[in-house]
């Protein structure tokens, strides 16, 4: 069974919050893609808590912060269940850190690769599990852990280009790269320790735009809707 790890971002679910429509949309987008293949869902968690968004809040330490953050990916994950669930989509939600039992699992690879010898969907929560690292980060760790055969990152671009897209008309879209190219020109694709993990395990990158319908389902089936990293 072909195996998919796919990023999300926690403002997939709402831009503050979660928001039904956000939810419902997002949803519906992987249980379309969810018949191609295993998807495992790494969720962020910036569209309730993160670090970077609070810094001015100077009381809380960061090591509290961050934990807010993960706390705030499994809140995600139990909501993104529950829509997935009212779709007749066959799904189970790990966290790698500590939540109550009722609504979340604990983090275990040979009981997520169990689940997904089948076809379904696992809401991975907690990023890694620690301070001072990213969703990117554990995104690739999950990657490698679960054997998949390719991570999907959902963003808001078309995907990668040779200039900033917000700045530059004239930005070319690349369709096609290596791990070599991205390290030597610096192209901000996910955060370095992240892209180095998956760039030793050869471990393809697909990067497009979540916000056109179907492009997910076109991506796990191994299209190149955006841009391809590989080997």
């Amino acid at each position: 069974m072909k195996k998919i790890l796919l990023k999300l971002s926690g403002e997939s679910l709402g831009k503050s919050g979660v928001e039904t429509r956000s939810l419902e949309r997002t949803a519906n987008e992987i249980a379309q893609a969810s018949k191609s293949a295993s998807i495992a869902i790494v969720i962020g968690g910036g569209n309730i808590w993160r670090f970077r968004d609070n810094k001015n809040l100077t009381s809380l330490p960061r090591i509290e912060s961050d934990y807010l953050g993960m706390l705030a990916t499994v809140f995600n994950a139990t909501t993104l269940k529950a829509a997935l669930k009212k779709m007749k989509v066959r799904v189970e939600t790990f966290s790698t850190v500590t939540a109550p039992k009722e609504i979340i699992k604990p983090y275990q690879i040979s009981a997520v690769q169990k689940f997904l010898t089948k076809k379904g969907v696992v809401i991975l929560a907690g990023g890694t599990g620690k301070p001072f690292v990213t969703t990117d980060s554990g995104a690739a760790l999950r990657a490698k852990e679960l054997k998949c055969d390719l991570l999907v990152k959902a963003t808001n671009v078309n995907g990668v280009f040779n200039k900033n897209p917000r700045d530059n008309k004239n930005a070319k879209l690349l369709k096609a790269l290596d791990y070599k190219t991205v390290l030597q020109k610096k192209f901000g694709v996910m955060d370095l320790k992240a892209f180095q993990i998956l760039a030793k395990n050869k471990i393809p990158i697909s990067i497009f735009n979540f916000a056109k319908k179907g492009l997910l389902k076109k991506a796990v089936e191994g299209k190149n809707v955006g841009s391809l990293i590989t080997s």
